[in-house]
Protein backbone atom coordinates (compact mmCIF):
# COMPACT_ATOMS: atom_id res chain seq x y z
CA UNK A 1 0.00 0.00 0.00
CA UNK A 2 1.76 3.74 -1.02
CA UNK A 3 0.76 6.90 0.28
CA UNK A 4 0.27 9.86 -1.18
CA UNK A 5 3.68 11.83 -2.30
CA UNK A 6 4.15 14.17 0.09
CA UNK A 7 4.07 18.25 -1.21
CA UNK A 8 6.10 20.65 0.66
CA UNK A 9 4.00 23.58 3.21
CA UNK A 10 6.87 25.90 1.22
CA UNK A 11 5.42 24.79 -2.30
CA UNK A 12 4.03 27.84 -3.21
CA UNK A 13 4.84 27.74 -7.04
CA UNK A 14 0.56 26.90 -7.72
CA UNK A 15 -0.46 29.38 -5.36
CA UNK A 16 1.54 32.04 -6.96
CA UNK A 17 0.34 31.35 -10.37
CA UNK A 18 -3.08 31.92 -9.07
CA UNK A 19 -2.45 35.29 -7.47
CA UNK A 20 -0.71 36.41 -10.79
CA UNK A 21 -3.80 35.18 -12.73
CA UNK A 22 -6.10 36.73 -10.29
CA UNK A 23 -4.47 40.10 -10.20
CA UNK A 24 -4.38 40.28 -13.93
CA UNK A 25 -8.20 39.90 -13.84
CA UNK A 26 -8.11 42.65 -11.17
CA UNK A 27 -6.21 45.04 -12.81
CA UNK A 28 -8.96 46.67 -13.78
CA UNK A 29 -10.01 47.72 -10.46
CA UNK A 30 -6.93 49.92 -10.31
CA UNK A 31 -7.12 50.98 -14.03
CA UNK A 32 -10.66 50.50 -14.95
CA UNK A 33 -11.55 49.97 -18.84
CA UNK A 34 -13.95 52.95 -20.20
CA UNK A 35 -16.73 50.25 -20.34
CA UNK A 36 -16.59 49.09 -17.04
CA UNK A 37 -16.22 53.24 -15.88
CA UNK A 38 -19.66 53.75 -17.98
CA UNK A 39 -21.32 50.56 -16.09
CA UNK A 40 -20.36 51.82 -12.84
CA UNK A 41 -21.69 55.33 -13.53
CA UNK A 42 -24.81 54.21 -14.71
CA UNK A 43 -25.27 51.92 -11.60
CA UNK A 44 -24.36 54.73 -9.47
CA UNK A 45 -26.98 57.25 -11.31
CA UNK A 46 -30.00 54.69 -11.54
CA UNK A 47 -29.65 54.38 -7.82
CA UNK A 48 -29.53 57.71 -7.13
CA UNK A 49 -32.47 58.65 -9.62
CA UNK A 50 -34.01 55.73 -7.96
CA UNK A 51 -33.01 57.06 -4.16
CA UNK A 52 -35.45 60.35 -5.25
CA UNK A 53 -38.16 59.04 -7.31
CA UNK A 54 -38.89 56.28 -5.29
CA UNK A 55 -39.85 58.16 -2.18
CA UNK A 56 -41.37 61.04 -4.19
CA UNK A 57 -43.36 58.46 -5.77
CA UNK A 58 -44.48 57.17 -2.32
CA UNK A 59 -45.13 60.63 -0.88
CA UNK A 60 -47.70 60.96 -3.81
CA UNK A 61 -49.26 57.81 -3.21
CA UNK A 62 -49.13 56.35 0.58
CA UNK A 63 -47.63 59.24 3.00
CA UNK A 64 -46.34 62.62 2.90
CA UNK A 65 -43.35 61.84 5.50
CA UNK A 66 -41.47 60.44 2.08
CA UNK A 67 -40.95 63.57 1.07
CA UNK A 68 -38.60 64.20 3.57
CA UNK A 69 -36.78 60.92 2.40
CA UNK A 70 -37.13 62.01 -1.13
CA UNK A 71 -35.44 65.68 0.09
CA UNK A 72 -33.02 63.80 2.23
CA UNK A 73 -31.81 61.77 -1.20
CA UNK A 74 -31.75 64.57 -2.96
CA UNK A 75 -29.39 66.42 -0.85
CA UNK A 76 -26.96 63.87 -0.62
CA UNK A 77 -26.90 63.17 -3.90
CA UNK A 78 -26.08 66.87 -4.40
CA UNK A 79 -23.26 66.99 -1.65
CA UNK A 80 -21.64 63.77 -3.43
CA UNK A 81 -21.42 65.57 -6.37
CA UNK A 82 -20.28 68.56 -5.13
CA UNK A 83 -17.25 66.49 -3.41
CA UNK A 84 -16.73 64.66 -6.45
CA UNK A 85 -16.60 68.21 -8.94
CA UNK A 86 -14.03 69.62 -5.96
CA UNK A 87 -11.74 66.28 -6.09
CA UNK A 88 -11.79 66.43 -9.84
CA UNK A 89 -10.99 69.95 -10.03
CA UNK A 90 -8.08 69.44 -7.23
CA UNK A 91 -6.49 66.79 -9.51
CA UNK A 92 -6.97 68.88 -12.46
CA UNK A 93 -5.19 71.55 -11.06
CA UNK A 94 -2.34 69.10 -9.42
CA UNK A 95 -2.02 68.31 -13.18
CA UNK A 96 -1.40 71.81 -14.27
CA UNK A 97 0.95 72.35 -12.29
CA UNK A 98 3.48 70.16 -13.69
Amino acid sequence: MSTPEHTSATDTTALETRQRALAAIYDHTTNPTRTASAISWAGWHLGEVAGVTVPLGLALTVWDGFYAFSGLAAACWAAHEVRLYLKQRAIRAKEAQR
